[in-house]
């Protein structure tokens, strides 16, 4: 499979339109592989009043539980939370609503003893 370059959109604003026109460069990508996912390390979305798409993407993490990836592309980040909207990827109203699900449905959890030399 050939390498995939993207364009950064890096420190640079949009308008919903533009982001969306931008984010094209994405299509058929799966962003949340591209992002890192993996079986202990996963996207979901919780409810954003200032997102374009109504979400903010936040990583469960085995070693520290929910964490919110700052992200200086705007047009990746709308291209993240698209991709994790259209793939029906969890969606919660708060932080605390994706804390108390991640508890009650035994979310991966892991000893920051059993932390890999290069990171989790």
């Amino acid at each position: 499979m050939a390498e995939q370059r993207f364009v950064s959109y890096a420190h640079e604003e949009f308008s919903v339109d533009q982001l969306a026109r931008f984010a094209g460069q994405y299509d058929g990508v799966d962003m949340a592989a591209l992002k890192g996912a993996s079986e202990d390390r996963f996207p979901f979305l919780v409810r954003s009043e200032s997102h374009p798409l109504g979400y903010n993407g936040c990583w469960w993490n085995p070693y520290c539980g929910i964490m919110i990836q700052m992200n200086d592309d705007a047009v990746e980040d709308y291209a993240f939370v698209a991709y994790l909207l259209e793939h029906a990827y969890p969606r919660f109203d708060s932080l605390e609503d994706a804390d108390r699900w991640a508890a009650d449905h035994a979310w991966p959890r892991k000893s920051l003893d059993e932390l890999p030399d290069e990171g989790g």
